[in-house]
């Protein structure tokens, strides 16, 4: 089975079967060229990326969620929402506080944050504030079209700070076989701020155990 992950406003999960999971991302891949097309004309020249488990699973993790899930700026935000006719409004879950639009396509929802803060149980990281993070996006393509995605380093480091043990797990056995860029890892942990207790389990769950 195969954990299914919330938005990143919230961690619960359930098991959906792999049938299922195949069907969600064949969904999702559907509607990603035409909703990435639309999020570049609203962006311009700001930063955006694809997130969360949509985002791991382009990068070979064995992770699935029936949602889409960007981050940008909130003036992009705005923009989008006008050009979708789409309300966008500020919240704050448990996990994440940001200005933030939901819609669906295709049955498939999506998940739009803007300038969003990640709050951890004792820290918070704001991704817009980490310059090495954007430079470092991978450029995959789905469907001719090509998807920004935040790196396997930026998830870890989220999901340990989210205290997501799923997510985790499912980022550790992938990074531990192919590898990671420690380098970025280390801007990461450096750009965020994050808590000496932090940086060590994010080590932590890279170090190989015999």
């Amino acid at each position: 089975m195969i954990e299914v992950s919330p938005p990143v406003s919230g961690l619960g999960a359930r098991a959906v079967s792999t049938e299922e999971a195949t069907d969600q991302q064949a969904m999702q891949d559907s509607v990603l060229g035409p909703l990435v097309r639309v999020l570049e004309e609203a962006a311009g020249d700001q930063h955006w990326a694809l997130v969360g488990a949509a985002a791991c699973r382009l990068q070979g993790v064995e992770v699935s969620s029936p949602n889409l899930e960007f981050i940008t700026t909130e003036p992009a935000l705005q923009a989008l929402a006008e050009m979708l006719d789409t309300p966008s409004e500020w919240g704050r879950g448990a996990y994440l506080a940001a200005q933030r639009m939901q819609f669906t396509r295709d049955r498939v929802p999506v998940f739009i944050f803007g300038n969003p803060v990640f709050h951890g149980r004792y820290e918070s990281l704001s991704p817009m504030d980490i310059p090495s993070l954007w430079d470092a996006r991978r450029r995959i393509e789905v469907d001719g079209t090509n998807v920004l995605v935040m790196p396997l380093e930026w998830e870890l480091l989220l999901a340990v700070l989210l205290d997501s043990s799923t997510r985790v797990e499912a980022l550790r056995t992938l990074m531990r076989e192919n590898g990671f860029d420690g380098r970025l890892l280390t801007r990461l942990l450096r750009e965020g701020h994050v808590q000496p207790a932090t940086e060590e389990a994010v080590w932590q769950q890279l170090e190989q155990r015999t």
